[in-house]
């Protein structure tokens, strides 16, 4: 099979995980975001942290937090120990969205391949994401 098909084949799988779309959708820099605020601890819950973690700088990063905030998925409040920072927590309605979050039906898809299929798909998967980060 051409490479290029393959890659074509990886960026539709890649896309048809978000099959939500529209100026009102979560996007996928968004859920990612919500991903990370739903499992990183209170120190990391600054727009830095989010920058860190997505490997951007900090306006995409501060324009994701807005848009979530936006949208009453999260809240942003000085630290009441120190007023320069600003933490992020997941509002309940946040919490409630992370339970219908787009990667379970890919979770559920992987589930459903053997699990030497799983092995091989995670090596490959290693791979790219390793050469793909060595080129940039």
């Amino acid at each position: 099979m051409d490479a290029s098909v393959v890659a074509r084949l990886l960026e539709q799988t890649a896309r048809a995980i978000y099959e939500s779309r529209g100026p009102k959708a979560i996007h996928a820099g968004q859920w990612a975001v919500l991903r990370y605020l739903a499992r990183a601890g209170r120190q990391a819950r600054t727009v830095g942290g989010v920058a860190t973690y997505l490997g951007v700088t900090h306006a995409p990063a501060s324009r994701a937090v807005a848009s979530l905030a936006r949208k009453d998925y999260i809240v942003v409040k000085a630290d009441p120990e120190d007023r320069r920072v600003r933490r992020i927590d997941l509002t309940p309605a946040g919490r409630q969205l992370l339970e219908h979050d787009p990667v379970h039906r890919l979770t559920t898809a992987i589930e459903g391949m053997s699990g030497e299929r799983q092995k091989e798909l995670a090596a490959t998967l290693e791979l790219l994401y390793s050469q793909l980060t060595k080129a940039a």
